[in-house]
């Protein structure tokens, strides 16, 4: 009489796919490192430092097509190499096309909403006159105190680039993308505009700035 510990046929074919999927897909610590960097278990600075000492991930990605979109990189490894980990926005690119790559692997894969969320929020905490440099509204949310919540962050994050991005009047009405002028000590005041009519081709504006540590004023010109 056969034992009943015996597995069934179903359970022989079930475990004959399994192995067979563990022998396509071998979990290696490699592509360990590039799931819990996906996952969030793994932090960015962290992964940036191994993606440029760990030969084994070098050689991986090497063999694969870098993002249709990166033109200047030839594989998936020299496109993630050139970008800055100190930006949000380029973590959570890295983050998008390695989550793709695994799950293209047969790979599960879960990605962390971190990245997107903070990328999230610093573009919604900016008034529509600016459009800051990620990094730099990175560093100004380390300024704020480690007890506030999520949506306390987003409060105290406008309030403090009001503060900073100070005008005379009104801010400005740029006719083209927003480009704030920095000083060395931070952003200029914003006293003004000037519209130019009938002197360049296009419509034409002059935006003018004023430093109050040199006492100079610096002025952008924008045409559209």
């Amino acid at each position: 009489m056969p034992s009943s510990n015996m597995p069934r046929p179903t359970d022989r074919n079930a475990a004959k796919i399994s192995s067979e999927v563990d022998r396509a897909y071998p979990m290696s610590p490699t592509v360990d490192i590039l799931k819990k960097f996906v996952e969030g278990s793994l932090e960015t600075r962290a992964f940036e430092k191994i993606l440029y000492s760990a030969t084994d991930i070098e050689n991986l990605l090497s063999v694969e097509p870098a993002p249709r979109y990166a033109s200047s990189s030839h594989t998936l490894y020299h496109y993630l190499i050139a970008l800055n980990y100190g930006s949000p926005v380029d973590a959570l690119n890295a983050q998008s096309v390695l989550c793709d790559y695994l799950a293209a692997q047969g790979i599960e894969v879960q990605a962390s909403g971190d990245k997107a969320a903070l990328v999230d929020l610093i573009a919604a905490a900016q008034p529509r006159w600016l459009d800051l440099d990620p990094t730099y509204v990175q560093a100004l949310m380390e300024e704020a105190p480690a007890t506030l919540s999520k949506g306390e962050v987003k409060k105290w994050l406008q309030s403090k680039i009001l503060k900073l991005f100070r005008y005379a009047k009104k801010p400005p009405r740029w006719l083209q993308a927003p480009a704030w002028p920095m000083g060395e000590t931070g952003p200029l005041v914003f006293l003004g505009q000037v519209g130019i009519p009938d002197y360049f081709h296009d419509e034409a504006a002059a935006y003018v700035f004023h430093d109050p540590v040199t006492k100079q004023c610096q002025t952008v010109l924008q045409m559209c």
